[in-house]
């Protein structure tokens, strides 16, 4: 028998090769999310203008002379999260639950006595988790279009066949392996369609470069089950520098060090073949683990040209990214006979680069005496300047960030926040909305928030409560298989931030 189930130890593979990041692997670092502190997240990030808070000093680096006292801030946070798909007519829901260490934020403020004309120094740190992938979702329905065979024959069609057949019992994890040195990712599919049974060669011969369905060989529709678990974040600690100019302007400067943690595991079930198959389903599984650091920097000023009113303009850099992939994969066949699987053990490993778009914000803020507050603020980001480090040539790289050049454009969002005062008690709301950044696409994000805090004196406790959804597409797979699969993300934030002066 050809194929077996294979079990041998861990082999890792390191390559330079893509095994097709995509523009959806991309935006995953680029899009912006509420997270930051209790306070913040109440009123719905609208921070760039007003500062005071250890969250805003995240948008605007200027923010961190606002303080008045040296303080100390943590924020807890809860997520619910429902996710709906809906893949050919067809939805799903699953719900998940996760809690996590949201925030952690120092500042040190330093007056000036002597009469000059900065009259304070703030130095500052701040942790933020500013993007959470916890999450699940599952999609069901009859594709009539496409199956599995397609994926399998995107990479395989132009492959020699003396590439993917196997000599003289040579294990089928070597094999594997030594296609991802040698010919990239793309061999590595076709050589797992054709050991699983999925696709055969129109003749073995061994400069053949045509192939065939042997999975669906009637094309007709067959049942999908698409099951995706999503785990991980992206965390920024930001070191900041920021001084107050006489008594109406405030400037800052941030370093940030960007770290990133995502795993994805994709489980697609595939049956429903008909009398034309030898097969009764497929289950085809990728595991992704994507470990990622990076830097960027920000700059940002607040004026206040009365005592009421508060000007703010802040700059973010791109976030130069350098990531490495860690990609397992495994296929496995169900027939009368039973169960033909393939499953390397091989763990390929691939280094890259990626810059995200830079970020314009501005805000203004006005206050109420004692009262309380409003406060505006407009984020603008040109998602068309994302893009891979193309420095080693890789096709797919050029081809992605021309993908994201036609697709992509640039896409705004509004933050309006407002707090009310009753003594020591403060009541708060928010609401932010994100433009589409996709030409042909929804993929967009808005929300309300809620918040309450009280201030003890030298404490302050905050709560806040955010009802956020997110609405985007994504393929199944980058190429044959890639029907779309539209998310709607529904997601309940609750927050509690402590902090006290020093």
């Amino acid at each position: 028998m050809k194929k077996y189930i294979l079990r041998v130890l861990t082999i890792f593979l390191y390559t330079i090769a893509s095994h097709a990041q995509s523009m959806d692997d991309i935006l995953r670092y680029s899009r912006t999310e509420l997270k930051g502190s209790a306070r913040y997240v109440s009123m719905g990030g609208a921070f760039n203008a007003l500062g005071g808070d250890f969250s805003a000093i995240n948008d605007n680096p200027a923010a961190a002379a606002i303080f008045l006292n040296s303080e100390i801030g943590v924020t807890l946070n809860s997520l619910d999260n429902k996710v709906n798909a809906n893949y050919m007519g067809s939805n799903n829901s699953i719900d998940s639950r996760s809690m996590d260490f949201d925030q952690f934020g120092m500042v040190f403020v330093l007056n000036e006595t002597s009469g000059g004309d900065f009259t304070k120094l703030t130095l500052s740190y701040n942790y933020q988790n500013t993007q959470l992938f916890n999450a699940k979702f599952n999609a069901i329905g009859i594709n009539s279009n496409r199956s599995l065979d397609d994926y399998f024959l995107f990479f395989a069609n132009g492959v020699p066949f003396s590439q993917i057949k196997t000599y003289d019992d040579e294990p089928l994890s070597q094999s594997y392996k030594y296609l991802g040195e040698n010919f990239g990712y793309g061999s590595q599919q076709a050589f797992l369609g054709y050991q699983g049974y999925l696709i055969s060669p129109e003749k073995y011969e061994d400069n053949n470069t045509r192939y065939f369905s042997n999975s669906n060989p009637l094309g007709q529709g067959v049942d999908h089950d698409f099951f995706v678990t999503h785990s991980g974040k992206n965390s920024k600690h930001s070191f900041s520098l920021a001084t107050q100019y006489h008594q109406n302007l405030y400037l800052g400067f941030n370093l940030n060090s960007h770290n990133s943690r995502f795993s994805r595991i994709d489980n697609l079930v595939e049956g429903n073949y008909g009398s034309g198959s030898n097969f009764s389903r497929t289950e085809f599984e990728n595991d992704l683990l994507t470990i990622g650091e990076g830097f960027s920097f920000q700059l940002g000023a607040i004026y206040k040209p009365t005592n009421n009113l508060r000007v703010g303009l802040s700059y973010q850099s791109p976030v130069w990214y350098k990531m490495i992939d860690e990609l397992r994969q495994f296929i496995s066949s169900f027939k009368d006979s039973g169960e033909d699987s393939i499953d390397p053990q091989v763990t390929n490993i691939y280094e890259y680069n990626l810059s995200t778009p830079s970020r314009f914000s501005g805000g203004l803020a006005y206050i109420f005496g004692t009262k309380g507050l409003i406060s505006f603020q407009y984020d603008q980001v040109n998602y068309q300047n994302t893009s891979f480090d193309i420095d080693n040539g890789d096709d797919n790289f050029i081809y992605q960030n021309k993908r994201m050049e036609q697709n992509l454009k640039s896409a705004g969002t509004l933050r309006v926040g407002g707090e009310y005062r009753i003594n020591r008690l403060s009541l708060r709301a928010g609401y932010f909305n994100q433009k589409s950044i996709n030409k042909t696409a929804l993929d967009l994000s808005k929300g309300t928030t809620f918040g309450l805090g009280y201030n003890f004196g030298v404490s302050v406790l905050n709560f806040s409560l955010s009802n956020i959804e997110y609405k985007h597409s994504e393929l199944m797979y980058q190429g044959g298989l890639n029907d779309s699969i539209q998310l709607n993300k529904d997601q309940i934030q609750f927050l509690v931030s402590y902090s006290f002066r020093l």
